[in-house]
């Protein structure tokens, strides 16, 4: 009996974890997450970002790096061998040295949204990696079968330790494939309008009403919790640039590696060093991150 249990309840099963949740992801996480916005964040700090950060997983920050990304902006190239293998989805590459320069500036920008993170987390948040890249226009918007770069509605299968800031890198419109949310507020009437079953199987002619997108001017932030909203990219008509930043949220005392990530390096691939913080790989290890937080609140 209860290995049969066992087996119909299968804690990885993103399906289950939408037919009886109407989240896509495991439900481990799921529940890590319910017992942190419980127990750990404050939703109660005086600020407007982050009460609708709080309250929709989304929220337009008050600060642009338009002066820092028109300085670079100029300097991004794309490698010769990922143009000519005709990728819909291409890194944007910029010189070592203007990494580090660019890094600086964005950390020294973003320090009081941190400062205002870790209010809410109980907790330090770092910047651990920064990725820049390009989305080509496809053909294929209306195949389920086939995504290029997260152009279906889903949740990143991480815990809400792990957040993210989207820059825009050019001015974006609608036509111009925007970032589109659903808020939380909406999550269970999206699943129900889109019959959305897994990021391969939904209904695309659904309540629109329901999506936020990401428009607005260069340089425009945005924060987001990846894991606990569906998003997608949309497709552009041309092009889209983007920044992506992400912030994990850990102890300091547990985060050596973190602390001591240059900033030339946060533009390199950094999950192995964060991923024990925002994506356990057992059931044990996830309960186990949560009573670190938990403990790391009323104890520093």
């Amino acid at each position: 009996m209860g290995l049969g249990l066992h087996r119909i309840i299968n804690f990885n099963n993103k399906k289950f974890s939408v037919k009886f949740f109407n989240q896509r992801l495991p439900f481990i996480y799921i529940l890590f997450n319910f017992l942190c916005r419980k127990f750990i964040v404050n939703p109660n700090i005086n600020d407007k970002e982050i009460l609708q950060f709080h309250k929709s997983g989304f929220t337009k920050i008050d600060i642009s790096l338009k002066k820092e990304i028109e300085e670079y902006k100029d300097k991004f190239f794309i490698n010769d061998q990922n143009q000519k293998e005709n990728l819909k989805k291409v890194p944007l590459e910029l010189d070592k040295n203007y990494k580090k320069d660019l890094a600086i500036k964005i950390k020294k920008k973003l320090s009081p949204l941190l400062k205002k993170l870790e209010k809410y987390f109980n907790c330090e948040v770092f910047l651990s990696d920064i990725e820049i890249w390009r989305n080509y226009n496809h053909n294929e918007t209306l195949n389920l079968n086939v995504t290029h770069f997260g152009d279906h509605f889903h949740q990143d299968s991480y815990t809400m330790t792990y957040s993210k800031i989207f820059v825009n890198l050019m001015d974006i419109s609608e036509n111009d494939g925007p970032l589109e949310v659903i808020p939380r507020e909406n999550r269970n009437s999206f699943v129900k309008s889109f019959n959305y079953k897994d990021m391969n199987n939904y209904n695309l002619s659904g309540d629109k009403t329901l999506i936020k997108k990401n428009v607005g001017k260069i340089g425009d932030c945005c924060l987001f919790s990846s894991s606990q909203i569906f998003h997608r990219a949309g497709v552009p008509k041309n092009y889209r640039d983007n920044m992506q930043i992400i912030l994990v949220t850990v102890p300091k005392k547990f985060s050596d590696k973190l602390c001591n990530i240059n900033d030339e390096k946060l533009f390199e691939k950094n999950f192995e060093i964060f991923q024990k913080y925002t994506k356990p790989y057992s059931i044990l290890k996830t309960i186990g991150l949560f009573f670190t937080l938990f403990k790391y609140k009323f104890n520093g």
